[in-house]
């Protein structure tokens, strides 16, 4: 029997007897309604506290994202213990949602409980989360942490809008280094049972180059978000919420600045200096070859030659409907997306994309006897249809216009049962679920999870926790630029992408202090590669990695609060990584060994003052991108180090209330100015002399100062 029917078997066995078990008597059983998704509890946001829900989540509320001075939600993400921002390129400065320190693109995004995020809006869209105007954010580490969003095989990211209750409004205007401005702003309205929300943000930021050499390693973008909410109380007795929102950027990394038109006719010369930064070329206009040492001929490609100018919009609405009948709850859920990015890589290629998403959601949650049993179905659609032109002349594809690069259709219907029951007077809570997902393209998909809580005392818990996730693999492109220019692109062998994970977590909640301490093993079946078809053909093929990818870990976190004013938080995780980097041909980033994190929080009259500080362990280079096969070369010929050097990152932050309606703070990012540009070129060379830009391990930017102030209403 294959190794992952071990883990599914008995699973989904214990599963469906506890959903049939129904009939076991008891008082055990809760009193009122369990909603769909639960997160009904007040909001506990500290660090090593944990919401009463079974599935381990932790929250960050309104009040503690403010404190953080984040702007968006990745900002927000990063540097949390088992949660942080893994940029995928130096250029153009993707980046994505890491869980556990799995690949980002394993983290399901939701908003208000509804997926509608894809591989295509989280690479350059996850920027363009907004966080004003939200209630909390939800983070559950674990595979198919959500019910009605099994796409999650590190976990899910929950986004929950905020319905007002009174007229109020924020305004909220910024600036800072590297040519930073920021302008927010809030207003919401209260109606006789309900309310309306208006928010907008206008926030732009220059392209920085921390070592000279005419190349940015933090990307200059103008960004504008814009998004109307309704929330109404009683609509034939549902309770509606629902939300739209509007995004645009324009990006560019490579060349600095934002003159996107001149770069893109620039495609001759040399305006960089490749002689600047550690382990640079010996001359200014090349580098070395470290097969011979020779030095490579002049670097002729203009500006255009490195840059990478991304052009995004983003339409989306999502909306939920939830009504009771008695002891029956009842929820629909929509959403909608569209996705338009046009692009131009460089002397790589044009590529001009744009997708839909639809998600419809119908449950009903009701008892039967002294279990909870809700039922549903759901059905999401995504598609990409996309345009590309090589801009290489060297391949066969070159000038040619291609509609199949990375063009798919996804439908896919499902269905979901979940049973939760209560045992022993209450003490062990206990919820099992089992999805069913029919795809056109990969067929039929089950998974099964199972919860447990159990409450020691009054102030101690702990949660096991048993289940599956699974991924549509997709071909977008930012797996590998070079697909773009390939002849052909063979998609007939992937398959969808599956984790089976084992998780558990001891929590203790007292009036002073929390602490988590979790365990969790993780293992991604069939990781969809891209790779050469037949040897120096140019097509590529997916299909899933020839292993397993897997990742071990633990991680503890605590908050104590010192006095009235006085918050202290520390935490460590440590990480074991198992995969033959051979099978996966460089395709992953580097992740550390451990870290450390630690924060304090002073609330005092009006004054705030908060600290964050990450240490950061070495990281493999040499494993995670596969320097046996692939070796890693500086500019001026030496080998890449095989391992990373260990840093801190510093933040800090204070805001002063003059008064109930104007308040102001300062925030200092990267306080000791660490930058891996300064230690370690993201410029990298093959062993033939070719030239990249994704070697990261470190900060892309340095030390940056933020100054504002907010209005409230």
């Amino acid at each position: 029997m294959p190794q992952h029917q071990l883990t599914l078997t008995p699973l989904a066995a214990s599963i469906l007897a506890l959903v049939a078990h129904g009939a076991y008597a008891q008082d055990a059983a809760p009193k009122s309604l369990a909603p769909v998704v639960v997160n009904a509890n007040p909001p506990v946001t500290q660090p090593g506290s944990l919401r009463s829900d079974i599935v381990k989540t932790e929250s960050i509320n309104a009040k503690e994202i403010a404190k953080t001075g984040a702007t968006n939600l990745t900002e927000l993400m990063a540097h949390r213990p088992g949660v942080d921002v893994q940029v995928e390129c130096s250029v153009c400065n993707v980046r994505n949602i890491t869980l556990n320190n799995l690949p980002g693109r394993y983290t399901t995004l939701t908003l208000d409980g509804v997926p509608i995020f894809s591989s295509v809006s989280n690479a350059y869209g996850l920027d363009m989360v907004g966080v004003n105007g939200l209630e909390r954010v939800d983070i559950s580490r674990g595979a198919g942490t959500s019910l009605i969003a099994p796409e999650s095989l590190a976990g899910t990211v929950n986004l929950v809008t905020r319905r007002p209750h009174k007229d109020e409004g924020e305004l909220d205007l910024s600036a800072g280094s590297f040519g930073m401005r920021r302008a927010t702003a809030y207003a919401a309205k209260a109606l006789d049972g309900g309310a309306i929300t208006f928010n907008a943000t206008q926030q732009q930021h220059d392209s920085v180059d921390g070592v000279g050499n005419g190349v940015s390693q933090y990307t200059g973008y103008h960004r504008t978000l814009g998004g109307l909410g309704l929330f109404l109380d009683n609509v034939g007795g549902f309770k509606l919420k629902a939300r739209f929102d509007s995004i645009e950027e324009k990006r560019m990394g490579g060349p600095l600045g934002d003159d996107y038109d001149g770069v893109r006719a620039d495609t001759s010369g040399n305006p960089f200096d490749f002689s600047k930064g550690p382990h640079a070329s010996p001359v200014a206009n090349s580098w070395i070859n470290p097969s011979d040492g020779s030095t490579m001929p002049a670097y002729d490609d203009g500006r255009f030659g490195l840059a990478q100018i991304i052009f995004t919009h983003r339409d989306q609405f999502v909306s939920t409907a939830e009504r009771d009948f008695g002891d029956t709850k009842v929820r629909f859920a929509f959403g909608y997306a569209e996705h338009k990015q046009d692009s131009w890589y460089g002397g790589d290629a044009d590529y001009f994309g744009k997708q839909k998403q639809y998600y419809l959601e119908s449950s009903l949650q009701s008892w039967v006897g002294a279990t909870l049993l809700t039922a549903g179905i759901n059905y999401r659609y995504e598609d990409l249809h996309s345009l590309s032109v090589s801009e290489d002349p060297s391949t066969p594809t070159f000038g040619i216009p291609r509609s199949d690069a990375d063009t798919y259709t996804y439908r896919t219907p499902g269905v979901f049962l979940q049973g939760y029951r209560t045992f022993f007077d209450d003490d062990l809570e206990v919820t099992g679920s089992l999805r069913y997902d029919r795809n056109n393209v990969y067929g039929g998909i089950t998974t099964p999870r199972l919860d447990m809580l159990w409450h020691h005392t009054d102030a101690i818990s702990s949660r096991l926790a048993l289940g599956q996730g699974f991924r549509l693999p997709t071909s977008f492109f930012e797996l590998e630029h070079a697909i773009l220019s390939a002849p052909a692109v063979d998609r007939s062998q992937a398959k969808a992408e599956k984790s089976n994970n084992i998780s558990y977590a001891w929590n203790i909640e007292t009036d002073r202090n929390s602490f988590t301490a979790s365990v969790n093993h993780t293992r991604i079946n069939n990781l969809a590669l891209f790779v050469d078809d037949t040897a120096n053909s140019g097509a590529y093929l997916l299909q899933p990695a020839k292993s397993d990818y897997t990742v071990n870990n633990v991680d503890v976190v605590g908050t104590w609060q010192a006095n009235p004013a006085d918050k202290l938080s520390a935490g460590f995780e440590r990480y074991q990584y198992r995969f033959n980097a051979t099978d996966f041909q460089g395709s992953l980033f580097a992740r550390p060994d451990y870290r450390a994190t630690f924060g304090l929080d002073h609330d005092a009259g009006g004054w705030n003052f908060n600290v964050r500080a990450t240490y950061t362990g070495p990281q493999n280079l040499a494993k995670f991108y596969d320097y046996a096969d692939n070796p890693r070369f500086n500019l001026d010929g030496t080998p890449k180090s095989d391992k990373s050097p260990s840093f801190w990152l510093v933040d800090a932050r204070t805001s002063y209330q003059w008064n109930k309606n104007v308040s102001t703070y300062l925030a200092v990012n990267n306080v000791f100015n660490y930058q891996q540009a300064k230690k370690d070129s993201y410029l990298w060379l093959d062993q033939n002399g070719n030239i990249d830009v994704t070697h990261i391990w470190g900060p892309n930017i340095g030390r940056s100062i933020t100054a504002g102030v907010k209005l409230t209403f």
